[in-house]
């Protein structure tokens, strides 16, 4: 079952009205259906991917000391270079976040400057999203765009995997797991191994030219009142190469309260399906995770751990 693939070519240009809701229409339900779709025509050039994913690739290859040294001067987030030593084997990240001038060691002054400008075309492009879903759930105008109003918690994370184990014919490289924010953008090189759970099964998102993934996170899960789906992927390692991945997080505020809007859960007479919850609860979890692979994991909430038992729901 392939994901839908939905054309943003006329969010580009002066369409016609026709034009812009066929639009709305399609991503919103690919986010309705999948929680998972390809977008082509999405603004980012080739020029600034193929070159982006060039002076990463030379960053991974680095020896580690200097890696190492790759830190911000300050932010709340774990930014900079980091390493997995744990069940995902040694896969290794780049996290930039704003400002990303705030790095007192980086690689180059080019390799700042390209992140730097990929990250504003996916800030960019989360907002495209976040209206055309505004649109397609019948919310206020702006109303997304309002409520998720700061941009601070954006993050962007260069990732490298590293190659199975030549005796192994399989390696999970990441764990099946529901990403917590609102959407994510994932730019794929064409190593594959990227899965989403449908309906209990497992269905492979090959690497298609041109276009970027994109999935719904569990904070619109959490506000549709489960009328979206964060579905849950996983990663398997490549077989001989690297697999090189850029995945832009379109976050939310830590202290802004999560719960089910009143128009997919008191208006129309459904039970809210979670209790509300500040979003730093989740992502403070999942940072944990990721800096300690180790970590135990009842230590890591998703969105199971706020949703109200049926029982509970009904009273």
């Amino acid at each position: 079952m392939e994901i839908p693939v939905v054309d943003l070519a006329s969010m580009f240009k002066h369409s016609n009205e026709a034009d812009r809701r066929k639009v709305v229409k399609d991503f919103g339900e690919a986010c309705l259906n999948f929680g998972f779709l390809q977008i082509i025509n999405h603004g980012l050039s080739d020029e600034l991917i193929n070159r982006s994913r060039e002076l990463t690739k030379q960053f991974f290859d680095r020896p580690i000391d200097e890696k190492l040294e790759c830190k911000p001067v300050s932010t709340i987030l774990p930014a900079g270079y980091g390493k997995m030593n744990g069940s995902f084997g040694c896969n290794e990240w780049l996290m930039v976040c704003q400002p990303i001038l705030g790095f007192n060691v980086f690689p180059s002054c080019v390799v700042r400057e390209r992140l730097e400008e990929i990250f504003l075309h996916f800030q960019k492009l989360g907002a495209m999203v976040e209206n055309l879903v505004n649109d397609y759930l019948g919310l206020p105008p702006n109303f997304l765009k309002e409520f998720n109003d700061d941009r601070s918690k954006d993050v962007l994370m260069c990732w490298r995997y590293p190659p199975v184990a030549a005796d192994d014919l399989n390696e999970i490289g990441r764990e099946a797991h529901q990403d917590t924010n609102c959407f994510t953008f994932l730019l794929q090189d064409d190593a594959g191994g990227l899965e989403y759970e449908k309906d209990g099964f497992w269905i492979p998102v090959p690497p298609v030219a041109g276009s970027l993934v994109v999935n719904v996170g569990s904070t619109i899960q959490a506000l549709t009142n489960k009328k979206m789906v964060a579905p849950h992927h996983r990663v398997w390692k490549p077989k001989g190469r690297n697999r090189h991945s850029f995945a832009f997080f379109y976050n939310i505020g830590g202290e802004k309260w999560i719960q089910p809007l009143p128009k997919f859960a008191d208006e129309i007479g459904e039970a809210p399906k979670y209790k509300g919850f500040f979003y730093k609860e989740l992502l403070q979890a999942r940072l944990k995770k990721e800096r300690n692979p180790l970590t135990l994991r009842e230590e890591v909430l998703d969105l199971d751990h706020f949703a109200i038992p049926v029982e509970d729901s009904n009273c």
